[in-house]
């Protein structure tokens, strides 16, 4: 499944935690079986979400990929100082190029060798054949606060991205076909319900509201039959048992994000580190990695891996 979405306002960068905790925060307003439903996120989750990348409004929409961090191809050869800076500045890869590297058909090297043939822009890589016209801006936007101690109005400054011709997508892969039968419509309904109220703790301020612009089944991602690795689409917390097999392996790339929210009531939260999208590991013959990490009194962050073989 696939949901696209169109921002109407600033927007703050989408992972899957976040994405996770909306959907479920609307979904406990829906179904009355939630506790049962997060029961089995506890063990074997029904369905994973992966964080939202950009899309561009074309003759067919062009959606785009966290760029697959490998150490070996950025390391093997030195390329001029511009071509490294406009490598750096491509975050995300347009999805032809991310289904040719997940098959082993070109990496980093690759790109950086034909980068005349590509277009970076706004933090995305795409081939200068296809005419997008788009633009992604990232802008600081000034907030007030009042310190309950002195009493004194505080400014602080939060990011957000603006888009035009262009939006933010996310994937949901169901494990079964019996998972999809009882899980689809509430997951349809959850995000209806946050297109109502937005996403993030800002959108009293007018931040995070969109439109829903379609939901489809369309397959995007070709991965390929046989895979020694997997790249994660989400932030992705390993179980003890994974970070054991990983040790010693050097077929493993990634960075690390740490985070540490509140509840409700302002108490601070457990700190949890995540692997960030795009990281890539070797593959351990499982079909789901991850797991849920207890951060609070009836609180959890979700850390499932959203897998992709590759090559």
């Amino acid at each position: 499944m696939i949901i696209h979405i169109e921002p109407k306002s600033s927007f703050q960068a989408l992972s899957s935690d976040t994405i996770y905790g909306a959907a479920f925060s609307a979904i406990y307003n829906l179904y009355e079986d939630f506790d049962e439903m997060l029961d089995l996120f506890k063990q074997t989750p029904p369905f994973l979400i992966s964080s939202a990348f950009p899309f561009v409004f074309a003759e067919e929409i062009a959606h785009f990929f966290p760029k697959p961090i490998e150490g070996p191809q950025q390391k093997l050869t030195t390329f001029d100082g511009n071509t490294v800076k406009q490598m750096k500045s491509a975050k995300y890869i347009h999805e032809s190029l991310f289904n040719k590297w997940i098959n082993g058909e070109i990496n980093y090297d690759y790109l950086a060798s034909n980068i005349s043939e590509y277009s970076p822009k706004d933090g995305l890589m795409y081939s200068k054949d296809l005419s997008l016209e788009f633009n992604i801006k990232s802008l600081d936007i000034a907030r007030n606060s009042i310190n309950r101690q002195t009493q004194f109005t505080d400014i602080f400054y939060s990011a957000g991205n603006y888009y035009t011709n262009a939006g933010l997508f996310f994937l949901v892969r169901f494990k079964d076909n019996e998972s999809e039968k009882k899980y689809s419509g509430l997951i349809k309904g959850a995000f209806k319900f946050l297109r109502d109220r937005g996403f993030g703790g800002d959108v009293s301020a007018g931040k995070g509201h969109f439109e829903i612009i379609d939901i489809t089944d369309t397959e995007i991602i070709h991965e390929p039959e046989k895979g020694n690795r997997f790249i994660s689409l989400s932030r992705y917390h390993p179980t003890q048992d994974e970070i054991s097999a990983y040790k010693g392996n050097r077929d493993l790339w990634y960075e690390i994000f740490t985070k540490r929210g509140r509840s409700s009531d302002g108490r601070i939260r457990k700190q949890v580190r995540f692997f960030t999208e795009g990281s890539t590991f070797p593959d351990l013959n499982k079909e789901v990695y991850g797991e849920t990490i207890p951060v609070a009194k009836d609180a959890v962050e979700f850390g499932y891996a959203f897998n992709v073989r590759m090559r």
